[in-house]
């Protein structure tokens, strides 16, 4: 075998011995908030991959135990990932070449992961200025101490919340317009493309739209202008609220025609700092039901058909209307705080069985893989209730809050057997 190189690295050898936290540091990128779930670190991602929709900490998932350091982003329409390298790829200065470097791309990069390991700045850099933290006394790999684990995330009902603004939303509903009649043209249009939200849906789950002046005392901050829904607690407590814009779907058609100049249209906003991947949509509803009479029907069902997880809150209120109690991700990805929590529902309400219904189409079916795998580690059974190829392909590209009565009944007959 002819001698290596001395300039030669050995990239494989160098990889086990990198953090994730080492790179961005090197590379002088802020890291969101890390949280380790067993073998993964989980975070909000941080490549500006362009997408609006946030889906609380399982954004990115990096297997921190595997040596390459396995990653993927489950933003919506992103689903970039690779390994580390690919990850320097994007963190480093300079053109990217969309995670796969090669040629003096690569060479530069090995180059980085050295002098990761070595506590040096390789000398192109140093001259350069990188903001490489190696230039300091940063210790090696291996002698770096792991993170430890941050304190659970709770999300505070608004009626506790230290902030005196905060309170005085937890009423925010009465300032809710639910009549078309009375809407601005695009809100009324909104509700009429969607019968199921009848003004008595509104009401019973306090949602509905919050004209542009507040209700009349400009109330409402960024939720004006929305059509505007609760997250409650299992307790029943107004978490937060979060808007939908009901122009989004012309917004989104002229920013495609446009050829995605500028950002994309935000369909849904949430107030920040809300951790969306602690809650589900719906979930008051569980805990507020017992075997009386009325709740007899639903419980049943539930048992019959198994826990119906769906994405967003407009497929929770059409299947309530069906007589079907389901929860909602707001989001097409699940969070382990989230899986957690639909298994010990699905043991609680429906024999321990999930029946995942994200929208049924490519992403659904992507955050689809992931949540299958993430709630059978919970202990429990689940399955998918539809996809593009099942049922002969008659629900493809739909979402849950379309279904007809005849709809659910076929879908509910397969998943009762």
């Amino acid at each position: 075998m002819p001698p290596k190189s001395p300039s030669f690295i050995n990239v494989d050898e160098l990889l086990p011995q990198v953090t994730v936290e080492q790179v961005a540091a090197f590379y002088g990128v802020n890291l969101p908030e890390l949280r380790r779930v067993g073998d993964e670190i989980r975070c909000r991602c941080f490549l500006n991959c362009g997408q609006s929709h946030e889906t609380g900490e399982r954004a990115m998932a990096i297997n921190a135990t595997d040596p390459a350091k396995i990653w993927r982003c489950h933003h919506y329409g992103c689903g970039r990932g690779g390994n580390l390298i690919s990850l320097c790829d994007y963190l480093k200065p300079g053109p990217h070449m969309d995670g796969r470097p090669r040629g003096e791309r690569f060479k530069a990069i090995a180059a980085d992961l050295r002098a990761m390991v070595e506590g040096t700045v390789p000398g192109a850099l140093a001259s350069a200025g990188s903001p490489g933290p190696a230039a300091s006394s940063a210790p090696a790999a291996a002698n770096r101490e792991r993170p430890t684990d941050p304190l659970p995330v709770v999300n505070v009902p608004l009626a506790q919340s230290d902030n005196e603004r905060a309170r005085g939303l937890v009423e925010l509903d009465r300032k809710f317009v639910v009549e078309t009649a009375t809407m601005n043209p695009k809100a009324a249009s909104y509700f009429r493309r969607r019968p199921y939200l009848t003004a008595d849906a509104c009401r019973a789950w306090r949602i509905g739209y919050l004209p542009r002046d507040g209700g009349g005392d400009r109330s409402g901050g960024t939720m004006r202008g929305k059509v505007v829904y609760p997250v409650l607690g299992m307790d029943g407590q107004v978490l937060t609220w979060f808007g939908r814009d009901p122009e989004y779907e012309d917004k989104h058609g002229q920013w495609l025609a446009s050829g995605k100049q500028g950002a994309e249209p935000e369909k849904f906003h949430f107030v920040r700092g809300f951790r969306r991947g602690e809650e589900l949509f719906g979930q008051h509803v569980f805990a507020a039901a017992s075997d009386t009479a009325e709740s007899a029907p639903v419980l049943a069902a539930c048992r019959d058909t198994g826990l119906v997880v769906v994405e967003g809150p407009n497929d929770v209120i059409r299947l309530s209307t069906l007589n079907q109690m389901a929860v909602g991700l707001m989001s097409n990805t699940v969070t382990g705080t989230q899986a957690g929590r639909i298994a010990a529902l699905a043991r609680q309400h429906a024999g321990g069985r999930v029946a995942l219904m994200l929208d049924c189409d490519a992403q659904g079916e992507n955050g689809a893989r992931q949540a299958l795998w993430e709630i059978a580690q919970q202990g429990v059974d689940v399955r998918l209730a539809w996809s593009r190829a099942m049922h002969g392909g008659k629900y493809a590209d739909r979402q849950p809050e379309s279904l007809s009565f005849d709809d659910w009944a076929a879908l509910r007959a397969r998943l009762a057997q």
